[in-house]
């Protein structure tokens, strides 16, 4: 299971950013900020796991996810939010091995061509 120390490393590593410092300049908090995440002292709110999940291209439910089990006290909800990063990571692995190998885009379309539309999670 991915820790929120992970989560940051690999966010900090797709912004190519050198340092923690340079990475939380990048984000707009303050390097104490970054540290105070490693360490659990405190956790990035919910915009800011929509944009750490950008930054890593994981599904946003698996980032709350492992940043709710961080923030868990009992280990019943620690389970609990266990559970929705390891779904929403399932569901992302359905849906990726499930959609088209070939998708191009087309300049026009006729009314036989397939249209593939993504709504809530579920290619249709």
């Amino acid at each position: 299971m991915k820790t929120v120390t992970d989560l940051i490393d690999e966010a900090r590593k797709a912004l190519n950013a050198s340092s923690d410092a340079e990475f939380a300049r990048q984000l707009g908090v303050s390097r104490g900020t970054i540290a105070n995440w490693k360490s659990g002292y405190s956790l990035p709110d919910t915009v800011m796991c929509a944009t750490l999940a950008g930054l890593t291209g994981m599904p946003l439910a698996r980032v709350l996810g492992i940043v709710g089990e961080a923030r868990a006290v009992s280990r019943e909800e620690k389970a609990v939010w266990r559970k929705l990063a390891a779904t929403a990571m399932a569901l992302a692995l359905g849906v990726g091995f499930a959609s088209p190998r070939d998708v191009q885009a087309t300049v026009g379309h006729s009314a036989s061509d397939s249209v593939y539309i993504m709504r809530n999670g579920m290619l249709c």
